[in-house]
């Protein structure tokens, strides 16, 4: 018998603004565990493009029910080899 899947969707940016700057899509068991994530820069794609993909991830696995984080959330970083890089989470929703 094949996993239901879910997908959790996050926005990240400025939330005083309103502005977003990443979306966050991270596929998941019902127990929380993550079988794909990817992210979208609104920079680089127009929202159009950006919700097909959405769409087509969704469809490719068969994605029971999608949760949409309604908040906009500011990034969060941290040091790595120096670095300050911005930091990929994901919370389990049932």
């Amino acid at each position: 018998m094949e996993k239901e899947l879910y997908g959790t969707l996050t926005m990240y940016g400025d939330p005083e603004k309103e502005i977003v700057d990443e979306l966050r899509l991270a596929i998941h068991d019902g127990e929380g565990n993550l079988i794909f994530a990817t992210y979208w820069e609104t920079s680089v794609m127009e929202k159009d493009e950006i919700i097909k993909s959405i769409n087509v991830l969704c469809s490719q696995y068969s994605i029971k029910q999608l949760h949409t984080i309604e908040d906009i959330l500011p990034p969060e970083f941290e040091e790595v080899d120096g670095k300050k890089l911005r930091v990929f989470r994901t919370k389990k929703f049932t």
